[in-house]
């Protein structure tokens, strides 16, 4: 299953959970394009994995590929996950490759906030809130 959405201002939600089949990557990425080409200007993405796990390699490769090609408007990106140390790697990795010197991996959804809040206004900050608590 996997969603992404705009609800207010620059931040981008995005949740991906596992099982996630190949077939559904297509639609997933135009999906996310969708959504940060529909902000006027640059955005911020909380990315919520927490109930994904390890991918196969071509769909964490497709994930990089996104990654990189939205670079250009991207102001920062947190990505929060659980804490499978597998999982973590891979999610550490697809971060680097993606080449944005403004992308985290985060296992603390309080440091995540933390570190996002930095660049959001007060209404992005409330709804980034929720959109953590959501489960």
């Amino acid at each position: 299953m996997f969603s992404s959405e705009n609800h207010v201002g620059r931040l981008v939600e995005l949740r991906v959970t596992t099982p996630f089949a190949e077939e559904d990557l297509q639609q997933l990425l135009e999906r996310h394009l969708a959504v940060v080409e529909s902000i006027d200007g640059d955005f911020v993405v909380a990315a919520d994995f927490r109930h994904a796990h390890v991918f196969p390699a071509a769909i964490a490769e497709s994930f990089v590929s996104l990654m990189s090609r939205i670079n250009p408007a991207l102001i920062r990106s947190g990505l929060l996950i659980n804490d499978s140390a597998v999982f973590g790697l891979q999610a550490e990795r697809a971060i680097i490759e993606a080449g944005h010197p403004e992308r985290k991996v985060f296992r603390s959804r309080v440091e995540l906030e933390g570190w996002l809040r930095e660049v959001l206004i007060d209404t992005e900050h409330r709804r980034l809130r929720q959109f953590l608590a959501e489960e």
